[in-house]
This record gives C-alpha cells, structure tokens and sequence, in this order.
C-alpha cells in the first residue's frame, strides 16, 4: 500500500478534522473529495495496480468522528443500518458472490477485462477466471454502503442537512470552476499542475472533438467529469424548485447545465435531456405540483438562450454550426461510431453472464460493462436486481406527495429533492458505467433521503423522525413552514 501526495494531503486535513473538527466537517470533506475522482489517496500494487479514489478514502475520517466518544452519532448507526437493509443485503450478496462466483464459473465464458490492457482490439475478451478486480469491486461496493449509512446518521442530527445543501452549492460551483479552469490551462504551463492531480490508475483521456477541447475538470475523461455534475446539477435544480435557497441553488443549477452542455460529453446530453423529460412529464400528469413562479423563470431563461442562440447563428454561423455538429456527433452519430459499438458489445456482457451464471450473477469485478444495470444483472443476477430495485423504490417512495411537489414540512421537502436527485442521477451510470455499484454521490443523497422521509415502519420504531429532523433543523435558523410561519428556507 502506497499513500500517494494526495492521500497524504487528505490525511493531514482528516486527522485535524477528527481531532478539532466535527462529523458535519468531515462530512462536507467527503463530498468535497469527490471532486478529485482522477486522483489516487492510495495506491495498492499488490491488487494489480488498483487505487483508492478520495472520496473512499474520506469515508475513514467520517467514521472516526461517528466512533468518537459521547459523540452522540454511533447509536444512529443501527437505526440507518434498517433504513438502508436493501442495500446492506445488496452489498452482502454482492461482496459475497464476487469471491465466489467466478470460481463457480470460471472458464464458462469469455468476459470483456475491467482492466483493459490495449491488446486484441476493441472488443477483447478473456476467459472468466477469479482476478483482483474481484477484490477491487467488493472494495468499492462496502464504500458505497458505508457512505449511505454515514448520510443517514450525519442528516440525523442537527445541521447535518445544513451542511449537505450548503456543501452541494460549494460542490456545484468548484465543479464549474474547475472544468472552465482546466480547459482554459490546456497548452499552458498551469496544465502540468493539473496533470499532477490526476495520479490515479485510470484511462487519462485527453481529447477534442472537432475543435472543441472536451471539458474534464480533475476527471480521467468528459464523460466522468459530466456524470459528477450533472448529479449536483440535479440536487440544486430539485431544491432551486422547492425553494430551498432559491437563490444560491438556482444559479449553481444553471452554472452546472451551461458547463455540462459544453463539456461535448454524450454522457451530459442523455442526462440532461432525461431531467427536461422528467420535469416536462412532473408538469404535465401532476399540475398540482407545478410552482408557477417557478415555470415563469425558466420561461424567461429559456427565451434568453433562444435570443442568444439565433444572435449566435446570424453574427458567427460558422460556429454555430460548429456546435450543431459537435451535438449531433455526441449523440445521435455516437451509435454508429467503434465506441458505441464497443459499448453496446460490453452492455450485452451483462445478459450473457446472467445467462451463463443461470440467474445467480458471476461477481462484481468480473466483467466490463457499459450498464449499471446491466453489470447489476450479470454481476449479481436475479436476487441482486431485486434488493437494488427495492432499495430504489425505498429511497423514491413515489407514492409520498413530496416526492414530485413542494411540502410545508421543510424535512420533507429537502428529503424529496434528494430522492429524486438521487435517482435520475443513475441516468449516465444506466448508459455508461462498467461496474455495479452506484457510486459515492448516488449514497450520499439516497442515504439523507431515508433519513429526512422515514418509512411509516420506521417513524413507529424511531418515533417521528421526521418532526425530530424538523427541530434540529430549526435550531441552527433554519425555519419550516408550519412550526414557525416562517419562510421554508435554509
């Protein structure tokens, strides 16, 4: 085990945090580390080069603080261990099968490798064998489990929410200003600076695309740079709609829609092509959860950028039918190019390993895919894709009015912003992600969801979460609608 210069960094601000700090510190720590995902805190070349990413290595701060003595946090822990058992049996089941699995059926089929090594072309296979990437994926799937449950507890207590919305804004904003930065340093002294950070044992992609430098911040390529944004994207722009910050959200949602549209990653159109869908049918089949005022200032932006697009177009038609093709390219002609084959082929290896595994999945680790959900089901087959399902609806629950509208219980509120944000953000991982574990960000707002919208179950075990939520959310200024006849702000 190697600690690179990150990891070390990491560790001095982690230990000050744990000596000095809080756990709402070392909290917004782990989201904020998030942003260096083509980064390495640490190296194992005993795993065949495999690193841990910064946002995994924040989780340890995060759980000395939960640990700590009369901290108040570590009885919260069995409480969110309930709240998130689908995921837990998920996790189990899958760490499980991956040591498992491809030794039962091993030699059975030939697996596209997650490491690829740039031998047999693009669409090299080698036969299934247990290897390290097993190791690495069950690695990655306890990170995921035990961010979700440090959400959980963290939003349990007072100012935990507080400090997840104002982080989420801090996040948004950094994420632009990376992106823009990076891109503008491409050619300059300042860009080895940047290289540095990206230590990580990844693909380091560096392209353009006709011109266009694609945007990738700190991130090994566009597409992982937009999978990460368009994820906060969507939280500020559900709390910008529930008026939760109006303000501050708002224009870290716009921010964030402008730099993803730039980034010339297919993955940033199908995202934010999925959300004006989701919005569109939101306004369409529940008019009662429509916010007019809302509705007018998208309106007005919307004819904004119509004005300035048609402006574009007339005064530099050469570039404007420059980005037209750079869009096009981007999404419709990326089916027909080598890397959609290439994806379609390793999103097929996800029905093959179901099939050959007989339903039961040969491992996360095992296989590339190009799915989440189609790693989910070759990785762990039909009972995997049922806890995952279930987990999902747990943390949706659409049949809850806040889920789709505005409520006057500001818990509730913020708590429907971040199921839905917490769902549609496995759009790009649906169309892009070779593994299956949902990541970092999808724990963070699927484990803050539960703890801000209790089951009915869990409010009779725990008594009213909810209302518990609301006081500590008051203490610290916040005001709820109902409790004080304030304005539901943070």
């Amino acid at each position: 085990m190697e600690l690179t210069f990150i990891g070390a960094i990491q560790l001095a601000i982690g230990l000050a945090i744990v000596v000095a700090g809080s756990v709402r510190s070392a909290f917004a720590f782990l989201m904020i580390s998030g942003l260096f995902d083509g980064s390495a805190a640490v190296l194992l070349p005993a795993l065949g080069g495999t690193s841990i990413p910064p946002i995994q290595f924040a989780i340890l701060f995060v759980y000395l603080r939960i640990v700590a003595p009369r901290g108040g946090f570590l009885g919260f822990l069995a409480e969110a261990i309930s709240a998130n058992r689908l995921a837990v049996l998920y996790v189990v089941y899958g760490v499980a099968s991956a040591f498992v699995a491809p030794k039962i059926f091993a030699g059975m089929m030939d697996v596209a490798p997650m490491r690829m090594t740039g031998e047999g072309g693009l669409f090299n296979t080698v036969p299934l064998v247990p290897t390290s990437q097993n190791i690495t994926a069950s690695v990655y799937m306890i990170g995921f489990l035990l961010i979700a449950l440090a959400s959980y507890v963290v939003c349990r207590h007072r100012g935990g929410v507080a400090v997840l919305v104002n982080t989420a804004i801090v996040v948004g904003w950094t994420h632009v200003i990376l992106g823009v930065a990076v891109a503008l340093a491409k050619g300059t002294p300042l860009d080895g600076y940047f290289e540095l950070m990206r230590n990580g044992n990844y693909a380091q992609l560096d392209q353009s695309y006709q011109g266009f430098i694609r945007i990738r911040g700190l991130f090994p390529e566009s597409s992982s740079f937009a999978d990460f944004g368009f994820t906060w994207f969507l939280l500020n722009a559900e709390l910008w709609y529930r008026s939760v910050r109006s303000r501050a959200t708002g224009w870290a949602a716009l921010a964030l829609a402008a730099v993803l549209f730039f980034s010339t990653s297919s993955t940033a159109y199908v995202g934010l092509a999925g959300y004006i869908l989701f919005f569109t049918l939101r306004a369409l089949f529940l008019p009662a959860s429509v916010h007019a005022p809302k509705l007018r200032q998208i309106g007005i932006v919307m004819l904004i950028l119509a004005v300035a697009v048609a402006g574009t177009m007339v005064l530099v038609p050469q570039f404007s039918a420059a980005v037209s093709d750079m869009v096009f390219g981007m999404t419709v002609g990326k089916s027909d190019s080598l890397s959609g084959q290439q994806r379609l082929f390793w999103a097929l290896q996800g029905w093959e390993a179901f099939k050959t595994s007989y339903g039961v999945g040969i491992g996360p680790g095992s296989f590339r895919s190009s799915s989440l959900f189609a790693a989910i089901l070759g990785a762990t087959g039909v009972f995997g894709v049922a806890l995952f399902i279930g987990y999902l609806v747990e943390v949706l629950k659409p049949m809850r009015a806040s889920t789709f509208s505005h409520s006057d219980n500001l818990a509730w509120n913020i708590g429907g912003a971040l199921s839905v944000a917490a769902i549609l953000s496995l759009i790009p991982a649906a169309v892009g992600s070779p593994k299956s574990d949902p990541g970092g960000n999808f724990a963070i707002l699927a484990g803050a969801a539960l703890a801000l919208r209790p089951s009915r179950r869990q409010r009779g075990q725990t008594g009213n979460v909810a209302s518990g939520i609301v006081a500590r959310l008051t203490g610290r200024g916040e005001t709820v609608p109902g409790s004080s006849g304030a304005a539901g702000t943070i």
